[in-house]
């Protein structure tokens, strides 16, 4: 009898031990879920960003239309931002979309200042729009991606992370100088930009920069590769910026044809 007890004690210290062991590896299992699932997120909010991300081209002297650059849909009815640099003032640009179709955007407004530019479409359906982020809750190493249509290719991804955030423009007078890194400051019409090791290249401007929620954290608008086009680093204009022009704009009438 004495034996027998001994035997099942052993029985249900192996069994406990047992449970404990697959608790444990259960617990690490979960661990790994939601850092896949995240993974898998990131990769949904790229494909619905992309949806919602425009090539900016005029009609060329050719069949073909002259790509300029990028910009994104803020809201539904079918208002696109950009960097003012991309579209230089021209009151009417064409947006194409990842799906190929092309809208007629008219410029709504931009402000010079800050290199945003506003434009409103008509596509005639609701349209995917993307959402801001809050560009002050941004924090340096967290992963970013950004889209556009560098070299005219619509839709391109390029991934990275947030390398620093408030960075400091330079002196006026060392941008006039065409020297824009002077003393290892941006100069430019922002106070401070998110700066990135996303490539972003030519016609990738203008482009929205996504945290892993695909919301705008930042509006492309210039790059620093001393040189080297497909290398450097990138400067994105906060989200906060961008969004306090569009609403300032976006209940302007649109431009007379």
């Amino acid at each position: 009898m004495r034996i027998q007890q001994i035997l099942l004690a052993a029985a249900g210290a192996v069994g406990l031990v047992i449970l404990i062991l697959l608790i444990v590896a259960f617990s690490r299992s979960g661990g790994d879920s939601p850092r896949a699932r995240a993974g898998e997120g990131f990769i949904g909010a790229v494909e619905e960003a992309q949806a919602a991300t425009v090539m900016l081209s005029v009609s060329g002297g050719g069949a073909e239309p002259m790509p300029m650059g990028s910009g994104f849909v803020v809201s539904t009815d079918g208002l696109i931002v950009t960097a003012a640099h991309v579209t230089g003032g021209m009151p009417v640009v064409n947006a194409i979309f990842a799906d190929g179709s092309v809208a007629r955007a008219e410029l709504v407004g931009v402000d010079a200042a800050v290199d945003v530019a506003v434009f409103r479409t008509t596509p005639g359906k609701p349209m995917r729009a993307l959402s801001f982020a809050d560009s002050n809750q941004v924090r340096a190493g967290q992963p970013v991606v950004l889209i556009g249509a560098p070299f005219g290719l619509a839709g391109t991804a390029t991934s990275g992370i947030v390398s620093a955030v408030n960075r400091q423009i330079g002196r006026a007078s060392e941008a006039a100088n065409g020297n824009r890194f002077a003393g290892g400051a941006l100069s430019g019409p922002v106070v401070a930009y998110i700066q990135t090791d996303a490539a972003l290249t030519s016609g990738g401007s203008g482009g929205p920069l996504l945290n892993s929620n695909g919301q705008v954290i930042g509006l492309a608008s210039s790059r620093e590769s001393r040189g080297d086009p497909g290398a450097g680093l990138s400067f994105a204009i906060p989200s906060n910026v961008v969004k306090a022009v569009v609403d300032r704009l976006k209940t302007a009438p649109a431009p007379a044809a």
